[in-house]
């Protein structure tokens, strides 16, 4: 158990969401595998992430990765704010279940991401 706490101020965070209507946020939020990531890098909010059932922590939906099909894919959500990457401390972040994000705002959205998440994210409007 970590029982040094951080505090960290970041400023400007960009808004992802196109409005409030119909929102829901995973319960608890979301770990993330600071592996996957770099360290000392900021997660910015609206990040495609989907939940690695191996580890049971989220990983970015990065285009790069093959992660298998939208329907393995588990938890697949946005992160609903900015979250620094410190190496070996997996931060938690809340994650967007259902909404109406602006896909122009948001990093690692493809097809596969959207086929994910049909019926819960909606970008067309």
């Amino acid at each position: 158990m970590n029982l040094q706490p951080r505090r960290e101020k970041i400023a400007g965070q960009n808004e992802f969401l196109r409005n409030t209507q119909g929102i829901e946020v995973k319960t608890g939020g979301a770990t993330l595998d600071s592996s996957a990531f770099t360290a000392g890098e900021y997660v910015k909010a609206g990040t495609a992430v989907f939940k690695d059932n191996a580890s049971g922590l989220y990983k970015p939906w990065d285009t790069t990765v093959d992660t298998g099909t939208p329907a393995t894919a588990t938890g697949a959500g946005l992160t609903m704010n900015d979250v620094k990457i410190v190496e070996g401390q997996n931060p938690v972040v809340g994650v967007l279940a259902a909404g109406h994000p602006i896909e122009s705002k948001c990093t690692y959205v493809n097809a596969a991401f959207k086929e994910a998440t049909k019926g819960r994210i909606v970008f067309d409007i």
